[in-house]
């Protein structure tokens, strides 16, 4: 989002998280929260304001927050052998349920 160049180095510190298959497992969620918790200070409306926003109402909106999420999120390797897999396995069931 050209609105907020700070979202170009979450998407590269994304973009570089690899899971190079030789330890047991591999967390994305691991990976992935800390850069949710920067996001979230960037995007939508837990936005820590920044001199010049009054011109830039899209990067309070949840809306954008939500895209530039989903968007980054699936850019991680899946989960793999860790505790993650387990907890989804157990939603399904709850939600087929």
């Amino acid at each position: 989002m050209a609105a907020e160049p700070r979202i170009e180095e979450l998407l590269r510190e994304v973009d570089a998280v690899r899971d190079d298959g030789t330890s047991d497992y591999f967390c994305s969620n691991y990976h992935w929260l800390p850069v949710n918790t920067r996001l979230r200070l960037l995007l939508g409306v837990a936005r820590v304001p920044q001199p010049g926003d009054d011109e830039r109402a899209e990067l309070y909106d949840s809306r954008n927050y939500e895209r530039v999420f989903e968007h980054l999120s699936r850019r991680l390797p899946p989960c793999r052998g860790c505790g993650c897999l387990r907890f989804e396995h157990a939603r399904d069931e709850t939600r087929a349920g």
